[in-house]
């Protein structure tokens, strides 16, 4: 399979034109493709493949600092927040 093609049997359809990972749209969503215990260890089982949100979404900012965004979400899922390096 091409880098960055998404197996669709790993997708659902949102619209006419869009598509999810099967398990992103739920009210406590958790992505199909997602290994492991959050906030433990978790690893993407399609790396190579993953959808284009999953790759330009960055734990880091370019500075090495921990991305904000992804703070704010680990606050929500009651997460341990990142340190910087």
């Amino acid at each position: 399979m091409p880098c960055g093609v998404v197996p669709a049997h790993l997708t659902e359809k949102l619209n006419e034109s869009r598509a999810c990972m099967k398990g992103t749209s739920q009210k406590s969503p958790r992505c199909i493709a997602l290994s492991g215990t959050p906030g433990v260890h978790t690893a993407c089982t399609i790396y190579e493949n993953r959808p284009s949100p999953c790759r330009e979404f960055n734990a880091w900012d370019v500075q090495g600092e921990p991305n904000a965004e992804c703070q704010q979400l680990r606050a929500v899922l009651g997460l341990a927040m990142l340190k910087a390096r």
